[in-house]
């Protein structure tokens, strides 16, 4: 079973690149749990559970959305290769290292410069689901995110993720732009549904 784990983590396929993260997210995860735990008791604060658990799932999301885009590609690979081999053969992509595609995917598939096939449909779908949850998590998280400022932060955070990428030695994308961007303002409004329709179920 765990080599059969091993073996996808390091598939490099979006599932793999998901498992590779899920061990370090679940132990932020578990320490802040136990953080909050700790501060509620000693404090006496009064507790709504429901935030505890939004920030909770927040902090958990946050630490993988970070691991997956913030660090150099092969970071996590090259740890749980040695982590496996006990070899300390960690290696980094060198810094602006990186490609540009500046030209969204979709412009180049109506030019015919490029298929729309499987690999690409996973990528751009995977973009967008990707962010989808920050937009969600952020106003139940934190009050000073409204309509107006939501617009702001769409664009304001793809844009600081693609830059730090490419001092990393990723890729500089602008399909990453549109497609989080998307991700983040269409999870925001579905987070104002939901706030809406608990209003409305209270009220009845």
């Amino acid at each position: 079973m765990f080599d059969a784990i091993y073996q996808m983590m390091q598939s490099g396929s979006t599932l793999g690149s998901f498992l590779r993260v899920v061990p370090i997210t679940l132990l932020v995860g578990v320490g802040y749990a136990v953080y909050r735990w700790v501060k509620i008791k000693r404090q006496r604060l009064t507790v709504s559970w429901f935030s505890e658990l939004m920030r909770w799932l927040f902090v958990c999301y946050l630490t993988g959305l970070v691991n997956l885009v913030l660090v150099p590609g092969n970071l996590w690979g090259s740890i749980w290769y040695s982590l496996r081999m006990g070899a300390a053969e960690i290696e980094f992509d060198q810094p602006f290292s990186g490609g540009f595609n500046l030209v969204p995917t979709l412009v180049k598939c109506l030019l015919g410069e490029l298929t729309l096939g499987s690999w690409v449909k996973e990528m751009l779908v995977g973009n967008l689901l990707m962010f989808l949850p920050l937009g969600f998590f952020l106003p139940f998280v934190s009050e000073r995110v409204d309509r107006r400022n939501i617009w702001k932060l769409a664009v304001l955070i793809p844009v600081v993720i693609e830059v730090i990428q490419l001092m990393i030695g990723r890729s500089f994308d602008v399909d990453d732009l549109l497609l989080n961007f998307a991700g983040i303002v269409i999870g925001y409004f579905v987070a104002v549904g939901v706030k809406v329709l608990a209003v409305k179920a209270k009220g009845k």
